[in-house]
């Protein structure tokens, strides 16, 4: 709006509509569907209501039923199956769901999760070479789709084990072949049919085995139990909140399903890490597996063994509460080496002072630890609204990984000087890049000039965004439990925030030495109850009783002393002129 900071940004437009017989629902809660994209009464019970049935059909995802017909071929022939998998949360899920299916039917295959740091991201060359006249069939997950030599290995060479490879990141060769040798499940292939494109690593693997698993004999579908895929979703569920996939479409739906499915797991790996990680958590929701199980299950890979999370979530005889315990401690140790090297970064290289003549922030060091330069740069995004991308730097080559803003892809530009890299992948927000040291200045100076030419100033001011304008007297207990039923929130479906004008400030208290500030909000005779956390000194000098303001807020409930009370969580506010 015209009046309000341009950093104030309406998600989009409200003002329409619904069609169809209205149900009992608030006008604001209509007003806030509507600005969803949910414009009929159907989109509306379909978002509302996620159903499996609603599920796509997995054979019309590109590989499917070649990659169906192999692994029939491998059960039939009693052949030596590996599994390969990768050391994040969605990786290690995916390598876990594969490998428990595998082995209830043919014995458990192989594994294997590459070290991060020794052998990186992928199916490699090398790894294929020293499986070949070992295994028949390798089946990688959440990886495999951007390998081009490892491709060319396993075509030409007949003693290479033939490779399936469910994957979702975004591809990048310029051409893929149709030899049963090499099958790219991905629903990302040039020429794709499948209608979502936005599964996890885990939610491909997971639809692959529903094609698998409706086509084996009647024999071998007895060997899993009724309500065995439903078992998976949990972890389903947290490979997608773990990769920051959009919760949307299939993923809205599997993600749903997997919730409620967490909070009475058949998981004896994951039950035993909830009950260290979360002892006192009667329902887990989207903040408890983005911010408390997903980061422990990474962190094995980032500072240590990925294994030891694929050991703790799959059929192996090990001691879970060990391992979930060790889980724990890793994570003690990422974040402290998260903030020390965050804390390095700036006071290094001073970013603040290189925005925004820099619009893009690049840097590498023999110091850092490769495992967590993603979740680093992610911090450097969040502070600074740039992409950034970090790399360690050893033996003359680097290795790492970027972060991004919406309004620069990673992925496309990184296409774009593709030659520079030995390997590189990702998706438009995140990458991971391998590439001698010595092509680093050419490397940055042409990722400066790319993202001084897509980039604006404005795109680099950090942005409120916000679904719909509200009054006070629109806010209510039932408003807020029609909010519920939007969850599961998270990229692609946020957590509703909301605009009113013209709030007169009344009774500010000051809580924490200041840091944050608690007040009432009066608009036409309605008052709510404001709570504003780590207030900085411009905004803190617009907060005093009488003064009338513009807000962007949360709403939330605050439980104290026995009560409910609605509270107005602000995340900026405006002082007209």
């Amino acid at each position: 709006m015209s009046d309000n900071p341009y950093k104030w940004i309406q998600r989009a437009s409200s003002a329409g509509i619904i069609n169809g017989s209205l149900k009992a629902y608030s006008k604001a809660f209509y007003r806030l569907l509507y600005a969803r994209g949910l414009k009929t009464e159907t989109e509306i019970e379909a978002f509302l209501d996620p159903s499996l049935d609603k599920l796509h059909d997995p054979f019309l995802m590109p590989g499917t039923r070649a990659a169906v017909d192999r692994i029939k071929q491998a059960l039939a022939k009693n052949e030596k199956i590996l599994v390969f998998g990768d050391y994040d949360a969605d990786g290690i899920i995916s390598a876990v769901l594969m490998y428990n299916f595998l082995g209830k039917i043919a014995g458990h295959p192989e594994i294997y999760i590459p070290d991060r740091i020794n052998e990186g991201y992928d199916l490699s060359l090398e790894f294929l070479k020293s499986v070949s006249g070992k295994n028949d069939l390798v089946v990688c997950v959440d990886c495999g789709t951007n390998n081009k030599m490892s491709q060319e290995y396993v075509l030409n060479n007949s003693s290479s084990p033939d490779v399936i490879a469910c994957d979702h990141h975004n591809p990048t060769l310029d051409k893929y072949n149709s030899d049963n040798k090499y099958i790219v499940v991905n629903p990302k292939l040039p020429g794709t049919e499948y209608p979502f494109r936005e599964l996890s690593g885990a939610g491909v693997t997971f639809k692959f085995l529903i094609a698998v698993l409706r086509s084996l004999d009647e024999g071998q579908k007895k060997i899993f139990c009724r309500d065995y895929l439903n078992s998976l979703l949990d972890l389903v569920a947290i490979s997608t909140l773990a990769d920051l996939m959009p919760l949307k479409g299939e993923n809205r739906i599997l993600t749903s399903k997997g919730l409620k499915r967490i909070q009475k797991t058949s998981n004896q790996g994951l039950q035993t890490l909830i009950d260290i990680s979360l002892p006192d958590v009667e329902k887990i929701g989207e903040y408890d597996i983005a911010f408390v199980l997903a980061p422990r299950l990474n962190a094995a890979g980032r500072v240590k063994d990925a294994m030891d999370s694929f050991r703790l979530l799959s059929d192996s005889d090990v001691d879970d509460h060990k391992i979930a315990k060790e889980l724990d401690a890793c994570n003690i140790d990422r974040q402290g080496q998260q903030k020390d090297t965050f804390e390095e970064i700036i006071t290094r290289n001073d970013p603040a002072s290189r925005i925004p003549g820099e619009k893009i922030f690049i840097e590498y060091s023999d110091r850092w630890n490769e495992g967590i330069l993603g979740i680093v740069a992610s911090d450097m995004v969040k502070e600074f609204n740039v992409p950034v991308i970090l790399f360690r730097e050893r033996d003359g080559m680097l290795k790492g990984s970027g972060r991004s803003i919406q309004e620069f892809s990673l992925h496309d530009n990184l296409r774009k000087i593709k030659e520079l890299f030995t390997r590189f992948g990702g998706h438009d927000l995140a990458c991971g890049i391998t590439m001698e040291s010595a092509r680093f200045d050419e490397f940055k100076e042409k990722m400066l000039s790319m993202a001084d030419r897509v980039l604006t100033d404005e795109d680099l001011v950090k942005k409120f965004k916000y679904d719909i304008e509200l009054d006070l007297d629109e806010i209510s207990n039932g408003f807020i439990r029609e909010m519920e039923m939007l969850r599961p929130f998270g990229r692609g479906n946020p957590s509703p925030s909301f605009l009113t004008r013209d709030c007169i400030i009344r009774e500010v208290k000051r809580l924490k030495d200041g840091e944050h500030l608690k007040f009432f909000l009066d608009k036409g005779g309605k008052v709510r109850e404001g709570i504003f956390f780590n207030v900085d000194e411009c905004k803190r000098d617009m907060i005093f009783s009488g003064n009338t303001v513009d807000i962007l807020y949360d709403l939330g409930i605050n439980f104290w002393m026995g009560k409910q009370t609605i509270q107005l969580i602000i995340r900026d506010l405006f002082q007209k002129k």
